[in-house]
């Protein structure tokens, strides 16, 4: 049953293969067991409750996960539903490269990055060059900008607010963050606002409700709630679970009076289709188009 158009956050990756300690280990301490252990199938089945879903790879050695680009890109091979996303650490020495790699071989259609994760800050030097190349292409970018579980992540490197920079930089790439930011929701908010092409997603918010109607409560009053796109973070979560968490952070706001949002507000978000807003409806780029600059 389809109870989403687009999931934009879903996770490949098995536990003990491409996800290890020191995160593995810090999300057992933290939620009791590891969940970040997928099969395909396991992905395939549950990209069923979607439309279509965006799929992750994520570089992002320090923490101890590394799920390939070549990994999704074989797995999602010859699947309509299924969109894979590179994931590029900018401090490789051949970051530019990679990520031109991945979309023009591989056939991936966007950038997942996470500076939290991946030890580097979203002004360094390396960071702009790997998004000039997403910027050359035209492929959305997703960002971890939050905070998260593991001690192994840099935390001064995840606050939502280091994105105006990079979307002052490059006005016309659409950007989303994952999470709605959280814990700091109206600062992802905030950033936001001011940018055109910059959305924000629902995903991994379903166990934190009171989190999750504030974040809506912000988009509303900052008249953003038409840039607020589905993601689930599966296998964190779950499409169904979002729209559940969604329905519950909705009902919340109405009873508590902070935002006026409706069982039409959960329809219009998890019914929205998020690909032409990400450039996604566009033929991907291919193998004839020009090196970027």
């Amino acid at each position: 049953m389809t109870l989403a158009r687009v999931d934009v956050h879903t996770h490949l990756g098995k536990h003990g293969t491409h996800v290890h300690a020191p995160l593995a280990s810090d999300e057992e301490r933290a939620w009791g067991r590891v969940t970040w252990d997928v099969e395909p199938d396991e992905l395939f089945t549950e990209s069923d409750s979607a439309g279509t879903s965006i799929v992750l790879a994520f570089d992002a050695e320090p923490v101890g996960v590394v799920v390939s680009n070549e990994y999704v890109a074989e797995t999602i091979a010859g699947r309509d539903n299924l969109i894979g996303f590179a994931s590029v650490n900018p401090t490789r020495t051949d970051a530019p490269e990679r990520l031109a790699n991945a979309i023009e071989v591989l056939g991936l259609r966007g950038l997942k990055l996470g500076p939290t994760y991946q030890h580097f800050h979203a002004h360094d030097k390396q960071s702009l060059a790997l998004l000039e190349v997403a910027d050359h292409y035209r492929v959305p970018v997703l960002w971890h900008q939050g905070t998260t579980f593991t001690s192994a992540a840099i935390g001064e490197f995840a606050r939502p607010l280091d994105l105006d920079l990079v979307a002052r930089r490059f006005p016309d790439l659409p950007m989303w963050i994952a999470h709605f930011g959280h814990p700091w929701m109206e600062e992802a908010v905030s950033v936001v606002r001011r940018h055109e092409h910059m959305y924000i997603d629902t995903s991994a918010l379903d166990t934190r409700p009171w989190q999750f109607a504030q974040g809506l409560a912000c988009a509303h009053e900052y008249r953003v709630m038409d840039r607020v796109i589905f993601g689930s973070d599966y296998p964190f979560s779950t499409v169904a679970g979002t729209v559940a968490g969604l329905t519950a952070a909705v009902e919340l706001c109405a009873r508590m009076g902070i935002a006026p949002l409706t069982t039409e507000t959960v329809d219009e978000i998890r019914f929205r289709d998020a690909l032409p807003l990400l450039g996604l409806d566009r033929p991907s780029p291919g193998a004839d188009a020009p090196p970027p600059d």
